[in-house]
């Protein structure tokens, strides 16, 4: 027996030592070329077709602009200053929401992820009120608040901690068991138990929830704008629609989306640097 097992890992010493046959060497500049080109095929097909349909007339210029005259409406609001402005402000509101958000969101569900009894208590009323959309909060708050900053951050942050919230719960329920048994098997305390164990399990999950909290954040930013104030992005798209500037309100909408792609990447390097040691599936190339 001694002899075939000895056989065996043998054998599987020299299959991993045995090279591999590999096709063609891509450097890595041409494979980030192709990245890059695969990227941009749907963006170029729908600016494609948005051109045709508008030089042709199908489209009427105040409905949808033509592509060319977006970017003319962009270059103005840049250089006019009104943009620098009112995303500055909205920066600052989404900060501010945010950083909330996450603070009552985190607190609540590692709270609730730890303990059944806290889960029992908060679980339900956070599983009613997510339930209840966003718009239909607003009166209420302005109620509340005024239309002044704090019902614009009162707004985001609300929309940020059920995300939060949730993902940060499911994190924890998500530890799996052998884990746990393990650390009471090596004796673990309970705080070295948190963060040799528990958190590091759950900061995936924890992640996700951080992102889809500042991609509502940046949603939840432009609603609250639209009911009162005289800056940002949401007030400008109203300006916008008020004078039918078509140009304008789709330039300010592309920037909504550019700024929110952006502090998705800025979120998933920071995950991706803090969970360097998860490897999963990334798909098929």
């Amino acid at each position: 027996m001694t002899n075939i097992i000895s056989t065996i890992f043998g054998l599987s010493r020299q299959a991993a030592d045995k090279p591999h046959k590999r096709g063609t060497v891509v450097s890595p500049f041409v494979s980030h070329i192709k990245i890059y080109a695969n990227l941009m095929i749907v963006p170029l097909l729908l600016l494609t077709v948005w051109q045709i349909l508008s030089g042709t007339g199908l489209l009427l210029e105040v409905v949808l602009p033509s592509p060319w005259k977006v970017l003319m409406g962009l270059r103005t609001i840049i250089l006019d200053g009104t943009l620098g402005i009112d995303l500055r402000d909205s920066g600052i509101r989404v900060l501010v929401g945010y950083f909330w958000g996450v603070l009552i969101g985190l607190s609540l569900g590692l709270a609730s992820g730890l303990s059944k009894f806290v889960e029992r208590l908060v679980g339900p009323v956070v599983d009613v009120l997510r339930q209840i959309p966003l718009y239909a909060w607003i009166p209420l708050i302005i109620l509340w608040f005024g239309i002044g900053e704090m019902s614009k951050y009162v707004i985001i942050a609300k929309s940020v901690f059920i995300p939060v919230f949730v993902n940060t719960l499911q994190g924890i329920r998500g530890v799996s068991k052998d884990y746990i048994e393990v650390s009471q098997v090596l004796e673990l305390r309970y705080f070295k138990l948190l963060s040799k164990v528990v958190m590091p399990s759950a900061l995936p999950s924890i992640f996700t929830g951080l992102r889809l909290g500042a991609g509502f954040a940046w949603m939840a930013v432009v609603a609250a704008e639209m009911l009162g104030g005289l800056t940002g992005i949401g007030y400008g798209l109203l300006q916008a629609k008020d004078f039918l500037q078509s140009d304008k309100l789709i330039a300010l909408m592309l920037v909504i989306g550019l700024v929110g792609f952006l502090v998705d990447r800025v979120l998933k390097v920071a995950e991706s640097s803090v969970l360097h040691w998860r490897k999963g599936f990334s798909g098929e190339k």
